[in-house]
Order: C-alpha cells, then structure tokens, then sequence
C-alpha cells in the first residue's frame, strides 16, 4: 500500500511540474509573440525617438466607432469602400470568424506588460496620459493654449494600442493603433507573418486631426 502511495504521489508531483512549466512557457511565448508584434507596429516611431511612450491599458473604445457599428465584416468591408483602401481584399484574408473574434475579444480588459514591449517602449498610466490631453483640449476650447502646454503634450505624446489579436494559428495579427498629440491619428491594422517577421498588409484609416 505505501509503493502504491508513494507512486502516486510521485506521478502527482510529476503532472504538476509539467503543468506548470508548460503554463510558464506559453505565457512566455505568448508575451514574445506580443512584442515582435508591437516592434513592428511602431518601428517607424522607435527610429526617431529614444523613448516611445505606450498606455499600459489596451484601448478597447475603438470597437464603439460608429463607422464600426456592428462590428463585422461588412462594416469592416463598407469602411474599406468609403475610404478607397488600395490593397488587398479584406474578404480574401479574415473570415466572419475571425472578425468575431477580433470584435469580442478587443473589448475585454488587457494590460501590456514589460515583456510584451521593446525596451525602447516606456508604459504608462492611462490616467495621467488623459489629465495631460484633457487640459490642452480644455485650453485649445478657451483659446488660451501656452506654448508650454503645446510642448508638454508633444514631449508627452503617447501611443494607444488594443489588445493583439492572432489569427489563423498566428498566421495574421490585428491591432488597433492610435497616436495622441497635438495633431491625433489612428488605423486598425492588419498585419501578416513572412518567415519570421510581421508585414503590414491592410491599413483602415479612422481619424486623422
């Protein structure tokens, strides 16, 4: 009785160390995965700045565009169609399914950790990223922007991405991506993987100021 309880006890002690290095690898893997995805995204901001500053909360508010309502492929299509996208066909890569998922899965909540971003990448609170705005926007209303608040919000320019979303077993990646400064832009992106490196294949332009 004792072999058969010291066996088994064994076999438990072997399945939780399986669990758990396999858990840490995924979560591993998954982080890299992230932040390959994100270097790409911002390789153009990373060559001109020392530091890029990224909210540390992923943006799900995009998905409440009203050019978005509802969220799935023929609003994703009709947008293509009102802003003359010249690229590849939106239908010929995401499927209804995918789209779904992009849809659902960019509103739950998500925070991106140091792992998840080049070294270059400084995260930041959302709140303060939103108090420095605010009051220049408040400002710009009342016609009383200082030149020192014009610089703050630029020195402090910042980035907003939602949640990466992988689809096809990794074979596309999704992401919404908006930069916040004195003049704001942003794009849902739509990236695909070539050997080892992400190519920008689709671009949905949203905002432009």
């Amino acid at each position: 009785m004792s072999d058969f309880k010291s066996s088994y006890l064994i076999s438990v002690f072997i399945v939780a160390v399986i669990f758990v290095l396999y858990g840490c690898s995924s979560v591993k893997i998954e982080d890299l995965e992230i932040k390959e995805l994100i270097t790409t995204v911002l390789a153009r901001k990373i060559s001109i700045s020392d530091t890029v500053k990224v909210s540390m909360k992923a943006d799900a508010e995009w998905v409440q565009n009203p050019l978005l309502k509802p969220c799935n492929l023929e609003s994703f299509s009709r947008l293509r169609s009102i802003i003359k996208i010249e690229a590849k066909s939106l239908e010929s890569i995401l499927s209804e399914e995918d789209l779904k998922k992009i849809c659902v899965e960019s509103e739950e909540d998500f925070i991106f950790s140091k792992k998840m971003v080049p070294q270059s990448v400084k995260l930041v609170e959302q709140n303060y990223l939103d108090s420095l705005f605010a009051a220049y926007t408040l400002s710009l209303k009342n016609q009383t922007v200082a030149s020192q608040q014009f610089e703050n919000l630029n020195s402090n320019a910042y980035i907003r991405l939602s949640k990466p979303i992988f689809l096809q077993k990794g074979e596309f990646a999704f992401i919404y991506y908006s930069n916040h400064s004195s003049e704001s832009s942003s794009s849902l992106l739509v990236y695909e993987k070539t050997g080892q490196k992400w190519e920008l294949i689709l671009s949905f332009p949203l905002l432009i100021s």
